[in-house]
């Protein structure tokens, strides 16, 4: 674990002084006026309370100075081993911790827990007092869906640990803690099903978060942009989600999950390109009409990256492959513009942007996607009567940035987005051509991207047929008994109990 302040050695230990531990530990935090150190009595002996009066339970510690009163009326404390005695018989209902390491002792007091400190005694005594400031346990915010749990995931890790826990019920499900960066001291819990996922990503998973070094961690996208493939790439290779329904569904298919305290975006790994173009509501339709939700995504996303592209490419470059009836409607629209439509798109396209931008500071009462196409259509209609761009422009803008929201996961629709404009300025100078040589180096570049060692195109390409049953459509669950195939996972078949060591011993017995 990385010291939490840089001036300190984590590995000092305390000395048997009451007086001498409390002058260390207050030239640690010196200038650190919100840190208390209250003077108790413990049978004569004197004693101090440290905590940080905004982060603990105020009755706890008000408990704990009542039993101080009870061991001064009913114990005499002379010696160390008498001293400890006392203290656990009195305080274990506030799962009391001794150390005599001053690290420790810093990282307790940071988390909000009680330091006691007794003299002649080495050993700090460490209280859980901590007190619960986050919000409440809601809906998931950014992947909502009609049919299918309410909960989503909040800044609080244990909290978010539960949610996974109470859902998958089995002893497979195994946790793993570490504590990432220097200053911060992040919580960070891995999550996988022994058994079920491939050790190899776990153990390159384990090695990639180890490797990490930073000054601190505040999000899950610190994590993220540390641990992913391909760090140049546009492309997000990691997943993240606030839905604890769809990590579950993850880590059921042999991924593993990765939660950070102060987040309530959870990341899980190794991502599919297929994937991003996937929402839980899949899951709780019938799948016949999953499917054909699913195949109206696909339609947005190519809507979405190409629909202003092939409007350029059309009346710039191949106006002759246009009906006459509607060659001239669009020429009427464009008399007397005063810029090509390259330029009339880019200012469309912008416009888009800007409006977006803005609507994330506006009040959550004014930045739904309807507002924002509503606004939209009107500078857009404003543009056209100003004779700036024509009209059937503004259709195909509009249009753009409609199909943009159907993307569920929230980065994968920002890149689709981003790559909708390299695309753009292809068409208005290339034509069909710079389209096409756009979106072939696009899939190059999809095709060569791996996560964890798992391709990213997977099962399309290489082509895993078996997996298809949930990539072009939803097949019902009685037809899919096969996990996701190419992860290298070690039952692949969801029919079959998972191995674990756990379960084997529990069996012997």
């Amino acid at each position: 674990m990385k010291s939490v302040e840089s001036n300190f050695n984590q590995d000092s230990l305390l000395s048997s002084s009451l007086n001498e531990n409390i002058a260390r530990i207050k030239s640690l935090f010196a200038s650190c006026e919100d840190i208390e150190f209250k003077h108790v009595d413990i049978s004569d002996v004197d004693g101090c309370l440290i905590y940080h009066p905004g982060m603990v339970n105020l009755p706890v510690l008000n408990q704990i100075e009542n039993i101080v009163v009870t061991i001064n009326d009913h114990h005499t404390v002379r010696t160390k081993q008498t001293t400890q005695n006392v203290m656990k018989k009195h305080f274990s209902p506030f799962y009391i911790k001794q150390s005599n390491s001053i690290g420790t002792i810093v990282n307790h007091l940071l988390l909000g827990n009680t330091i006691l400190l007794i003299d002649n005694d080495d050993q700090s005594y460490n209280m859980q007092t901590a007190k619960y400031t986050g919000r409440a346990i809601e809906e998931a915010v950014t992947e909502r869906t009609v049919r299918g749990p309410r909960e989503g995931f909040i800044e609080d890790l244990d909290s978010n640990l539960a949610l996974i826990r109470k859902r998958i019920r089995t002893p497979i499900l195994k946790v793993n803690f570490h504590t990432l960066g220097r200053q911060t001291n992040t919580k960070v819990s891995i999550l996988y099903m022994e058994g079920i996922a491939s050790e190899e990503i776990v153990q390159e998973v384990k090695n990639r978060l180890s490797g990490i070094d930073i000054d601190g961690i505040l999000e899950s996208q610190y994590v993220e942009s540390c641990i992913q493939d391909s760090k140049l790439s546009p492309f997000p290779t990691i997943y993240n989600t606030d839905r604890p329904d769809k990590v579950c569904g993850d880590l059921l298919d042999g991924k593993v999950a990765i939660i950070v305290d102060g987040s309530p975006f959870v990341l899980t790994a190794p991502a599919l390109f297929v994937e991003f173009l996937h929402s839980s509501q899949d899951y709780y339709d019938n799948s016949l009409a999953a499917t054909m939700i699913r195949w109206v995504r696909f339609l947005g996303l190519f809507v979405t990256l190409i629909l202003p592209a092939f409007y350029v490419a059309m009346t710039t470059f191949h106006p002759d492959l246009l009906q006459t009836t509607i060659l001239l409607r669009i020429a009427g629209s464009r008399e007397g513009l005063p810029y090509p439509a390259l330029l009339e798109a880019i200012f469309m396209v912008m416009t888009f942007e800007l409006i977006r931008e803005a609507s994330l500071r506006l009040p959550k009462t004014f930045g739904s996607p309807i507002v924002l196409i509503l606004a939209l259509v009107f500078i857009g209609q404003a543009a056209v009567q100003a004779g700036i761009i024509g009209s059937v422009l503004s259709i195909v803008v509009s249009i753009t940035a409609l199909t943009s929201f159907i993307m569920p996961n929230y980065a994968f629709h920002q890149i689709i987005r981003i790559l909708g404009i390299p695309l753009l300025l292809l068409a208005g100078l290339f034509g069909f051509m710079g389209i096409l040589v756009g979106l072939m180096f696009a899939l190059t570049h999809v095709i060569s991207l791996r996560s964890f060692g798992v391709p990213y195109f997977s099962p399309v390409s290489p082509a895993i047929y078996q997996g298809w049953k949930d990539v072009f459509i939803r097949a019902p669950w009685w037809g899919m008994k096969t996990r996701i195939p190419g992860m290298n996972i070690h039952n692949i078949h969801r029919n079959e109990n998972a191995s674990s060591s756990s379960l084997v011993g529990s069996k012997e017995k």
